[in-house]
């Protein structure tokens, strides 16, 4: 006999059952964007609140997004695609997909195709965001971007998530990364002067 479907769910097993994260159905609850009922201390999701939501949450894009810093690395743009699309086949077939990509620094905050996925969240209209590395959305404040995704239930799915670095190792990157975008709009990005100054000042920070 078919053991029947719980009519109150966990918050585990309605994020499972929806494909969000745990933390994003307690913040649409606590927002009111989905109703739950009070058991002892824990929420609970009724099955009608699933059934309610998943026309609406199937209905929203995976959006997959590209970035390189200049146009030589077109090559590289096109085998993150690549590698997203092979991705989107296995992991998430048959969702509505939207392939996004620019060229442009991680630090600049006017990309295009940034902006638009930015205001395709704010509608509502995002489901997930697949990128390759974590730093391909922004170089700085991923947190703030993470912060937003999570209110609009936007989950953020990193392909090749980095080793853990110390906080020498992120400050060291970081630092490289301000002088790379600053050097490259004052000599450009491929310019002699701007691979002097980025070796000079990586030759200084790892011999103070």
């Amino acid at each position: 006999m078919k053991e029947e479907e719980p009519k109150l769910l966990r918050v585990s097993r309605a994020a499972h059952e929806l494909g969000l994260h745990p933390f994003t159905v307690r913040k649409w609850v606590k927002a009111g964007k989905i109703q739950a009922i009070r058991v002892g201390n824990e929420a609970r999701i009724p099955r009608s609140e699933i059934e309610r939501l998943v026309g609406k949450i199937d209905g929203r894009l995976l959006v997959l997004y590209g970035r390189v810093s200049g146009h030589g690395q077109k090559d590289d743009l096109d085998m993150q695609l690549q590698r997203l699309h092979v991705w989107a086949a296995s992991e998430r077939r048959g969702q509505e997909l939207l392939v996004l990509s620019d060229i442009g620094s991680g630090l600049s905050a006017s990309r295009k195709q940034l902006r638009r996925l930015l205001t395709l969240v704010c509608e509502d209209k995002v489901r997930e965001v697949a990128i390759t590395y974590e730093d391909r959305l922004t170089r700085f404040g991923q947190e703030y971007l993470e912060t937003l995704f999570a209110s609009f239930g936007v989950t953020l799915t990193v392909l090749e998530p980095g080793e853990e670095k110390t906080s020498e190792q992120e400050l060291t990157d970081d630092l490289l990364a301000v002088i790379a975008s600053f050097s490259g709009r004052l000599y450009g990005m491929r310019s002699h002067k701007q691979k002097e100054l980025l070796k000079c000042a990586q030759a200084v920070i790892n011999n103070p």
